[in-house]
């Protein structure tokens, strides 16, 4: 391959697809995006228009192909969150897709449970039982309440494989995908007929399983004609948006460990024991010998994000008005309080919890507050509860998998913050290093091509040539020893309320605005 060759990078996101055409150095070339928006219409259910990601990845590679020569494009990877979509011969979705927000599979665990039992999900899978994350409640969920597009369904397909399918007619599922099904023997890397048997699926509607960095196919003509790309250009398996991530942070050895934050954070990193916590998502990873562990944290992003929404009116009109960031702001005026926000605790489970507690019915909590609080101090204790989140995760996967982690390198929205890198690193007492590249999901799906046509001897080779480290936080000691002193509370409060928690949900509380009492009084509740 020539020095002129060019990597094509895909990743179907949670709002939106971003692309990236990328040099053979990393260098970042074209890019684009498009978005779509997420369906909820009954609480508890989270779905996408599937057709909306193949316009809107139309879109965004005509855009990053702008005022390029498409036939320098080598190879195409594609990365992708979690999601089922049913489709017809021709790739088409003949419902929206079920994403993994989605709760409405909760009884379908149970009833894998009773037929299965988790132990021997988990000892085949590498995976804990839950819905949403994982595909099969919703596959089960689909067979008994929609027959009929279960039946009309030619394959059962997740966001990447969809894409490639689109783009050339072949149906895959890269085995990093493959192993968040809970129908994949994650040490074999193929589909558990046992299971498929037991819970009455038909094999026939599964896609085939290939290797993140194999050939599957080319862009069709059709596809080429959309797409602006040049028919016949390779396509290869692709992967989840967390190995994407791995490559893209250049995490490829164990002991290594990234944290994408982003809406939700990811804590991930190889491991080669074959051995596997339940409470984790486990998936396999580009080496024959390697898996990845997943500690997927809801609520870290959108806590901040929440704060914006809520609390932060004064920072939102300042940053209007002085054209600046909120984001800065905020963490700005959560720098002025001290490590610990003078005894405030932020618990971030504004969205339930996955790893390690995994609990739908946690919620968010701010403990210890006191007339002596402003609203520093409340910005600073939701950074707070984000960097004990991870530090929760981070600790488990040092006790329980004999895991040595001297550092943590960061990615996503967080990379670019130094006070959050900070307190993240403070709360650690490890050294974080910054990522301050924000297509990371997208260069590591475009070095999976680069490896499957050859243009990269090795994995490691194309990280050293293509990934670019920010800024290192070495953690403060006096901050260190106020937060080791903090993190014990902040978990026992999850335990003390665990309870709590679940009472609330099923209070059913009216949500949102009502009309009750006298003619025309209204009252939100």
């Amino acid at each position: 391959m020539h020095d002129d060759t060019y990597l094509l990078g895909i990743d179907i996101g949670g709002t939106g697809v971003k692309t990236g055409v990328f040099s053979r150095a990393g260098e970042l070339i074209g890019s684009g995006y498009g978005e779509y928006a997420m369906i909820s219409t009954v609480p508890g259910q989270a779905e996408h228009d599937a057709h909306r990601w193949w316009l809107a990845a139309v879109d965004a590679i005509r855009d990053a192909l702008a005022g390029l020569d498409a036939s320098r494009i080598a190879a195409i990877g594609i990365g992708c969150t979690n999601g089922l979509i049913a489709v017809d011969r021709l790739g088409k979705p003949i419902r929206p897709a079920i994403m993994l927000w989605d709760q409405r599979a909760l009884p379908e665990v149970e009833r894998i449970r009773e037929l299965l039992g988790g132990e021997a999900v988990l000892s085949i899978t590498g995976n804990p039982l839950a819905p949403g994350a994982f595909s099969l409640p919703t596959i089960l969920w689909l067979m008994h309440h929609e027959p009929r597009h279960y039946a009309d369904a030619y394959k059962l397909m997740v966001p990447g494989g969809y894409l490639a399918a689109r783009l050339t007619g072949e149906f895959t599922i890269d085995h990093s995908r493959a192993s968040t099904t809970l129908l994949f023997d994650i040490r074999r890397r193929r589909w558990h007929r046992p299971f498929v048997e037991a819970l009455g699926i038909d094999e026939a509607k599964l896609p085939r399983p290939v290797a993140c960095d194999e050939v599957i196919g080319a862009v069709s003509e059709r596809a080429a004609r959309l797409t602006g790309l040049v028919e016949g250009t390779p396509v290869v398996g692709g992967c989840m948006d967390t190995i994407g991530a791995s490559l893209g942070t250049g995490v490829l050895d164990e002991g290594q460990c990234f944290v994408i934050m982003g809406t939700a954070a990811r804590v991930a990193g190889p491991i080669r024991t074959g051995r596997f916590d339940q409470r984790f998502m486990n998936c396999t990873h580009v080496f024959e010998d390697c898996w990845q562990y997943i500690g997927a944290i809801n609520g870290v992003g959108s806590a901040l994000r929440w704060v914006r929404d809520t609390i932060a009116d004064a920072e939102r009109q300042e940053a209007e008005q002085s054209h600046s960031d909120v984001y800065d702001l905020i963490t700005a005026r959560a720098a002025q309080s001290p490590p610990g926000s003078k005894g405030l605790v932020f618990l971030p489970y504004l969205a339930g919890e996955r790893t390690p507690i995994w609990d739908p019915y946690a919620r968010g909590v701010f403990f210890g507050v006191t007339l002596g609080h402003r609203r520093g101090d409340l910005f600073r204790s939701v950074l707070e509860g984000a960097a004990f989140a991870i530090r929760h995760v981070v600790e488990l996967l040092e006790s329980g998998s004999d895991l040595d982690i001297p550092e943590i390198r960061i990615g996503g929205a967080a990379a670019s913050s130094r006070i959050w890198n900070q307190i993240i690193a403070d709360v650690l007492g490890k050294r974080v290093i910054s990522l301050t590249q924000s297509h990371t999901e997208v260069l590591g799906a475009a070095l999976l091509a680069g490896v499957g046509l050859g243009i990269y001897g090795t994995y490691h080779q194309a990280v050293e040539q293509t990934v670019i480290t920010g800024d290192t936080f070495v953690p403060g000691h006096a901050a260190h020893a106020a937060y080791t002193k903090l993190f014990p509370l902040y978990k026992q409060l999850y335990l003390d309320n665990k309870d709590h928690f679940r009472r609330l949900v099923e209070m059913d509380l009216p949500q949102g605005w009502v009309t009750e009492g006298t003619p025309g009084q209204t009252i939100r509740t």
